[in-house]
């Protein structure tokens, strides 16, 4: 288990969100860090990729070649 200590304004507003959620703050807390943890994955790899020059195209052309584009 980890812990850590956030001020209070964050708590409060973490324990908003939560409320509006309907969900427990524990349960808000791990996606969040859920979240993060993807992120930075995401991050890294796309960082790997531009250090090895790969190919890269933009949302727009991969959208148009897939045929999604408006």
């Amino acid at each position: 288990m980890t812990v850590f200590a956030m001020d209070a304004e964050t708590e409060a507003q973490l324990r908003n969100i939560a409320a509006e959620l309907r969900k427990p703050v524990s349960d808000c807390l791990k996606e969040a860090v859920q979240q993060f943890i993807e992120n930075r994955q995401d991050y890294l790899t796309a960082a790997s990729a531009v250090a090895r020059n790969e190919p890269a195209i933009t949302l727009d052309e991969m959208e148009r070649r897939l045929g999604m584009g408006s």
